[in-house]
């Protein structure tokens, strides 16, 4: 059993359709029944977000409706991800932190959007294997979280 959690730019893949994200889905088995596969809140606020800026008619807001509702998002108000967003926050400026999943501070600091540090935090309290198309993860994979990057091409290579 493996558990997948997915990034903002996957489920925009799913709902446009794109080649490279029905690669993913099958690339990772994600319609498997013994795979966990989930998003996060944060994630489906983005999504929300986009369709409002991209002005998408409801047409295509319905097959995002459709997308989300084919994984189970993850509230964040959860003690296990608080503390793994604190921890996040803290270790990428720089400082030490309790949590033993952190080698000593990251030498020089790392800037994070709020919301990647949120969706880093789900994927880390979850122990699930972020998969995005997103590079703003690469200093965390292999430090606290696994971290798949999916690359948007004809033909991707993970």
């Amino acid at each position: 059993m493996k558990r997948f959690l997915l990034d903002t730019n996957l489920l925009l893949g799913f709902a446009r359709k794109a080649q490279w994200a029905e690669w993913a889905y099958e690339e990772f088995d994600l319609g498997a029944a013994d795979n966990i596969v989930f998003t996060s809140a944060i994630c489906r606020g983005e999504m929300l977000a986009l369709t409002e800026k991209f002005g998408w008619g409801a047409k295509k807001r319905t097959e995002l409706v459709r997308v989300l509702n084919q994984f189970t998002t993850l509230d964040i108000n959860k003690d296990s991800i608080l503390e793994a967003y604190a921890a996040i926050d803290v270790w990428t400026h720089g400082k030490p932190v309790t949590d033993p999943r952190f080698p000593s501070p990251l030498k020089p600091a790392i800037s994070m959007k709020q919301n990647d540090l949120w969706i880093a935090a789900t994927a880390l309290a979850s122990n699930a294997t972020l998969l995005t198309t997103d590079k703003d993860f690469d200093h965390l994979d292999g430090v606290c979280l696994s971290r798949v990057w999916v690359a948007q091409a004809s033909k991707p290579k993970t």
